[in-house]
């Protein structure tokens, strides 16, 4: 038993950096105002890059580059159309979601069920002192442990510099923060193709650590899970580091599972992390406490000339 948990939490963070990166990514969306369903494709598309990169004969980091730069050339399509053209979001994001998923299927057509070199992990001797579970903790990739370190470094910029006051007051009021002189439509474009390069990142990490292969369909839908994640973590990128670990916990046990030959059916096996967000919504909605966070702007397009 020990050792089933001390593989469990090994895999934990693992299982838990695509999802903190795509919140974050997706937070740093929201609070500039610009609401991002379009998660799902963008992630789609920074995974098969990555794959695509690493086939072709380019390194890791060449690979991680390309994933972000696919990224944020779909991301730029959605800035386009949600900010710009101030077309529905809602519906902008969604364009994005099957644009991305559609695009990255026919691209790594041919690159499918191809394995690829892991990216692996940091300093592996350093840890072999420590108690098993301890160092299977500690022993993991450089982009794991980015994805923890991000969320830290964007709240900070978010809550204690000049830069994240802005992008807040674009979020919470654009045409107050127009009339203190900000550029509403600068700020919520970069922060849109800020938001999708940390989205790229996250499906690098599925396709470069996670599964070290394309799949088509591998996101499997954890960018509607980091859409959830967004509001349970109310727009709170340290708040969402334990959002997205009791996510990876979910997911980490899922194969623990599978392969330990316990009589349970694997489709309910699958189940857990889509009733983890059911269930994570609903304790949410209870007194509706995490929508005081909610950027009151969110999703509302920005034209120079309204006045509220």
């Amino acid at each position: 038993m020990n050792g089933f948990l001390a593989d469990w939490a090994g895999a934990v963070p693992v299982f838990a950096a695509p999802f903190l990166l795509a919140t974050t990514g997706l937070i740093i969306n929201e609070r500039a105002g610009v609401m991002n369903l379009g998660a799902e494709g963008i992630m789609a598309m920074g995974a098969v890059s990555a794959v695509i990169a690493m086939l072709s004969g380019s390194g890791l980091v060449a690979a991680i580059l390309c994933a972000c730069a696919a990224a944020v050339a779909i991301t730029l399509l959605f800035a386009l159309l949600a900010v710009v053209l101030r077309l529905e979001q809602v519906l902008s994001g969604l364009v994005i979601f099957a644009f991305g998923v559609g695009l990255s299927g026919v691209l790594g057509d041919s690159y499918a069920n191809q394995p690829i070199k892991a990216l692996g992990p940091v300093a592996p001797r350093i840890f072999a002192g420590l108690p098993h579970w301890l160092g299977r903790i500690l022993d993991q990739d450089p982009l794991t442990y980015f994805a923890f370190v991000l969320p830290v470094l964007v709240w900070w910029v978010l809550e204690r510099t000049e830069l994240g006051l802005r992008l807040r007051a674009v979020g919470e009021d654009a045409p107050a923060a127009d009339a203190a002189g900000v550029n509403v439509m600068r700020m919520r474009i970069g922060a849109v193709l800020s938001g999708g390069l940390v989205l790229g990142l996250a499906g690098a990490h599925l396709s470069l650590v996670g599964s070290q292969v394309w799949v088509n369909g591998m996101v499997s839908g954890r960018g509607w899970i980091a859409v959830a994640l967004v509001t349970f973590s109310r727009w709170n990128t340290l708040r969402a580091i334990g959002a997205a670990l009791l996510f990876g916990a979910v997911q980490a046990v899922i194969p623990l599972i599978l392969s330990s030959g316990l009589n349970v059916p694997i489709y309910l096996i699958q189940m857990l992390p889509y009733v983890a967000t059911i269930v994570v919504l609903g304790a949410s909605g209870i007194g509706r406490t995490s929508l005081s966070a909610q950027p009151e702007d969110l999703a509302r397009p920005f034209l120079r000339e309204e006045r509220r």
